[in-house]
């Protein structure tokens, strides 16, 4: 019996139907280590692209950088944190998430900041960016892990990696 070729709009369909997720920074970074996190964070990133679909926001990608230029003085170093950003993004068809010219994430920003006080402008940025885009952050910042308030006000989910594995 002859069978059709799957279609690319088929594919494409499957691909919309995966639960999008933005992925903080320091998952990124955790993921590099050979601790019992960084495990957890590579699992993680084993099943984006497959489970999930993964993004970096631009807060995401300016806070990584901040800390490639202030926290790693060695080059070698420096070098490797950035193919670890390139491979994950090559490797898990990470996107990036750029905000529309129509978009409301600084005054979310700032709604949130008054939400909650302990959290920093970009953490408040990169929550900002997932409510936008209707997603589920990913992150380990303790701050933010299932913080009521936001999830509430907000109607998003803010999850650890090991919740998602």
């Amino acid at each position: 019996m002859f069978m059709k070729p799957k279609t690319k709009k088929k594919l494409i369909n499957r691909e919309l139907l995966k639960p999008k997720h933005h992925i903080d920074t320091c998952i990124i970074i955790e993921s590099a280590k050979n601790t019992k996190t960084g495990m957890i964070c590579q699992k993680y990133f084993n099943l984006v692209g497959y489970k999930y679909r993964g993004y970096f926001s631009l807060p995401v990608i300016g806070e990584f950088f901040i800390k490639i230029l202030d926290e790693i003085k060695e080059q070698y170093d420096r070098e490797t944190a950035l193919i670890l950003l390139y491979d994950l993004k090559e490797e898990k068809s990470i996107n990036f998430f750029v905000p529309s010219n129509k978009s409301k994430i600084g005054k979310i920003t700032e709604e949130i900041l008054s939400l909650d006080r302990r959290l920093e402008f970009t953490d408040a940025s990169i929550v900002a960016c997932a409510i936008e885009d209707k997603t589920i952050l990913v992150t380990l910042d303790k701050d933010l892990l299932h913080n009521k308030k936001i999830e509430e006000q907000y109607n998003i989910k803010i999850r650890h990696p090991k919740e998602l594995i």
